[in-house]
C-alpha cells in the first residue's frame, strides 16, 4: 500500500516537474510494489503442503515468484528508468523543480527508510554471527534478501534523485537530472542481476549449508552400524528446508550381535533339515526387518538433530 500510494503521488511530481529524476522514482515505487505482490504470492504459494503430484512440496514457487520479480525490476525498474536518462542527456527537456518534488521526496525517504529499518531488524536476528553479505549469499529464502536489498536502493535512490534535483535548480542544467535518473536505473539493474543469479542458483537446487551437511555426515560416520557411505547428496528443496540422500553399506555384524539372543534360543532346537530351513527362513526376515527399523531410527534421528533436512532418504546399499 505504502508503495502504491508513493508511486501516484510521484507521478503527480514527476507530470508537475517534468524531472527524470522524480520520473525514475515514480517508476522504481511502481515496481515495487508488483515485486511485492509477486514475493507475496511467491511466499503463499511455497507454504502449500506436498501433495500427490508435488512430493516435495512446492518450495520452489518462492524462487520462481522470486525470479519474476528480478526480471520486472530489470526490465520495468533499471530498463525504463534508464532509457528515459538516456533520452534526457540526449533530448534535455526544461526541468521545474518545486517545493512538491522535494517534499515528495522527503516523504518517500521516511517511508523507505523506516520499511528498511524493519527490513534491517529480521535480518539482523535471522544471521545470527554471520556478516550481512555472507548472510544474504547463503540464505535460502531469496525474499528476504530482495526485501532488504530493494528497500536499500530505494532510499539511497532518493537522496540521489534529490541531489540531482537540487544540482539542476542550482546550475540549471537539466544534465544532472538526468543522470541522477541514470544513476537510480543502474542500482535497479544490479538489484536485479544480483536476484536473478540467486533464483537460478537456488533453482538449481544448491546443497544443503555446510554445517548441517557436515553435521547429518558425521552423526553417520559415527553410527555403528554404518561400514560406509556412499554417494551422499543434499539439496535445497525450499526456504530452510533441504533434503538429504545416501546409500549406506551396513556393518552385517552389528545386526547379527542384535540378533544374538535368537539366535542362541533357536540353535539347539536345530534337528533336521526342514527347521533349518525355517530357522534360516526366519532369520533372514529378521535381518531384513532389523535393518529397516535401522534406517528408520537414523532418519527420525537425523530430522530430530536438525529440523531443517525435512526430508531424509536412507538406502542400504
Amino acid at each position: 500500500m505504502a508503495n502504491s500510494f508513493l508511486t501516484i503521488v510521484k507521478f503527480v511530481a514527476f507530470f508537475l516537474s517534468g524531472s527524470g529524476a522524480m520520473f525514475s522514482e515514480a517508476v522504481h515505487s511502481a515496481a515495487d510494489a508488483g515485486n511485492q505482490m509477486l514475493l507475496f504470492l511467491g511466499i503463499r504459494s511455497s507454504e502449500r503442503p506436498a501433495d500427490a503430484t508435488f512430493h516435495y512440496g512446492y518450495g520452489g514457487d518462492r524462487y520462481l515468484y522470486s525470479l519474476l520479480s528480478a526480471v520486472g525490476i530489470f526490465v520495468f525498474g533499471s530498463g525504463v528508468t534508464i532509457y528515459h536518462a538516456i533520452r534526457g542527456l540526449l533530448q534535455p527537456v526544461h526541468v521545474e523543480p518545486s517545493l512538491l518534488g522535494y517534499g515528495v521526496l522527503a516523504l518517500s525517504f521516511c517511508v523507505d527508510g523506516a520499511v528498511l529499518l524493519g527490513a534491517l531488524r529480521i535480518v539482523w536476528k535471522q544471521k545470527g554471527d554471520k556478516r550481512l553479505f555472507d548472510f544474504l549469499r547463503t540464505t535460502s529464502d531469496p525474499t528476504i534478501a530482495a526485501v532488504l536489498l530493494e528497500d536499500t536502493v530505494a532510499t539511497s535512490g532518493v537522496l540521489v534523485a534529490g541531489l540531482a534535483i537540487l544540482l539542476t535548480q542550482i546550475t540549471g542544467d537539466p544534465m544532472y537530472d538526468s543522470i541522477g535518473a541514470l544513476i537510480v536505473g543502474g542500482m535497479l539493474g544490479f538489484v536485479a542481476v544480483w536476484l536473478a543469479l540467486k533464483n537460478r542458483h537456488l533453482l538449481l537446487g544448491p546443497k544443503m549449508p555446510d554445517h548441517i551437511y557436515e553435521g547429518v555426515m558425521a552423526y553417520l560416520r559415527a553410527h555403528p552400524a554404518v561400514r560406509r557411505i556412499r554417494v551422499p547428496k543434499s539439496r535445497v528443496v525450499g526456504a530452510g528446508v533441504y533434503r538429504f540422500a545416501a546409500e549406506i553399506e551396513f556393518d552385517g555384524s552389528y545386526f547379527g550381535r542384535k540378533l544374538a539372543g535368537f539366535v542362541g534360543e533357536q540353535v539347539e532346537r536345530l534337528g533336521g533339515e526342514a527347521e533349518r530351513v525355517a530357522f534360516a527362513g526366519e532369520f533372514g526376515e529378521r535381518i531384513v526387518d532389523a535393518v529397516a527399523a535401522e534406517i528408520d531410527l537414523i532418519e527420525e534421528e537425523l530430522r530430530r538433530r536438525y529440523p531443517e533436512v525435512l526430508h531424509v532418504d536412507i538406502e542400504a546399499d
